[in-house]
């Protein structure tokens, strides 16, 4: 069992503002226009140049879904770049991390990013590339490397629908990944960087299948957690193993690892007014949320999508917001559990509820900050945390995660479910 601990408010600030350099606070600049658009070949074979197109900029936001499970060789697909060019409005990234189960203050989070700082004004200002590979390491005695390489040309190959096998380079970085879905998931993602001075790899091994944001649709499958907002969740939850020399120490650990993408076709800027996201994995459960409110929305929507595995068989893949509440958790006389959130809210962690069935019932689940990863202490937070939930059955949902008040066992399956998580949180609204 894992010792939880709540980070005070002043003490996150604190570790917010020292930590600039991942993600600094946001920046604006202007890029060099280029006319080159993303190259695909008749192979499915992608390179993206590293200078930014000065036209229009189209997005995929759906695929097509025949079946009522993905391929093997469609499975890789949803890597393929989501963006036919990347110009100064638009996004497209790949993120991959890794948590330790023993101690989540040690963990990896890799990212490639397709982006210009104007789109998503969290990456460094001073970038000479719209591709990045990015880095954040944690350690346990509390050192956090955060960096990244700026790459001249990336390619994405094997993601059209054929293939069992696939990669990700972003030359001459040093970074990239290879994926295979036969006969399972795996990713392995390496880093060879004298820049940087980081060596070696992370791998997953997917446990639960995929997860789209509203599941597996009949015919076609909608790609959009929300207006304007990309998402697939290729590996929402893998034994990954991480196996790495950052700058003279090693780190290497096991526990839960994920691989997801989002992009968009306008600016993050002008789509998000609150977003929170975060994967784990407690007892039997492996499970994903996301919560999101779109900026200037007048239908006042809660968009959410929610996903639950147990043992491996999936519970819940789903966009209604009636299967899943997310809301901060804040110290008394502070502004971390405020909803919806306003800019300099910091959070001690997160209530979740989900709703598995009529037969199930709700897992409710807290979730605790402790090592802060990234962040620039306003817009901004991506934490490693601990779990602590319980399934509570039909008529017997008065207690929530963590009570006390345990009972005699025969109301809830289980009792003190406990595990480890990454979760973030941006906010836009002042």
């Amino acid at each position: 069992m894992f010792t939880m601990l709540l980070l005070p408010l002043l003490l996150v600030c604190a570790l917010m503002a020292s930590q600039a350099s991942a993600f600094p606070k946001r920046h604006m600049v202007n890029l060099p226009p280029y006319l080159q658009n993303i190259k695909r070949s008749d192979t499915g074979n992608y390179q993206i140049p590293s200078d930014v197109h000065n036209g229009s900029s189209k997005a995929v936001f759906d695929i097509e879904t025949t079946t009522s499970t993905l391929t093997t060789s469609t499975l890789l697909s949803l890597d393929a770049p989501k963006l036919d060019s990347i110009n100064g409005s638009v996004f497209d990234w790949w993120y991959f991390d890794v948590v330790s189960e023993a101690n989540p203050d040690d963990s990896v989070t890799v990212t490639f990013f397709s982006s210009t700082v104007e789109a998503f004004p969290f990456l460094a200002a001073n970038q000479s590339s719209i591709l990045t590979a990015w880095i954040w390491a944690s350690f346990a005695n509390g050192t956090v490397v955060a960096d990244y390489v700026p790459a001249t040309v990336a390619t994405v190959t094997g993601v059209d629908g054929t293939h069992t096998e696939g990669s990700g380079h972003w030359f001459p970085t040093g970074f990239g990944w290879g994926a295979s879905t036969a006969p399972q998931t795996r990713y392995v993602v390496s880093i060879a960087s004298e820049k940087i001075q980081v060596h070696g790899r992370l791998t997953l091994t997917a446990t639960v299948p995929y997860h789209l944001p509203c599941g597996v649709q009949k015919d076609k499958s909608i790609l959009e957690i929300a207006p304007h907002i990309g998402w697939v969740n290729a590996v929402p939850d893998a034994v990954g193993v991480v196996d790495m020399n950052i700058r003279g120490s090693s780190l290497k650990f096991q526990g839960p690892g994920y691989h997801d993408k989002n992009w968009s076709d306008r600016p993050f800027m002008e789509s998000v007014e609150s977003w929170y996201w975060g994967h784990g994995r407690l007892g039997p459960y492996s499970i994903v949320w996301f919560s999101f409110l779109s900026l200037n929305d007048t239908t006042n929507s809660t968009y959410v999508s929610s996903y639950v595995a147990k043992d491996g068989n999936v519970l819940v893949s789903a966009c209604d917001e009636k299967l899943l509440t997310v809301r901060p958790i804040g110290a008394p006389g502070t502004t971390g559990g405020r909803y919806p959130p306003k800019v300099g809210d910091v959070p001690e962690g997160f209530h979740l509820d989900y709703d598995l069935g009529e037969e199930i019932g709700h897992l409710k689940v807290n979730v605790s900050t402790r090592a802060l990863v990234a962040g620039d202490g306003e817009y901004y937070g991506r934490w490693t945390g601990e779990l602590v939930g319980e399934v509570v059955k039909p008529g017997n949902d008065t207690r929530g995660a963590c009570s006390s008040d345990s009972g005699n066992g025969s109301d809830a399956e289980e009792i003190s479910l406990v595990g480890v998580a990454v979760f973030e949180q941006f906010v836009v609204v002042e």
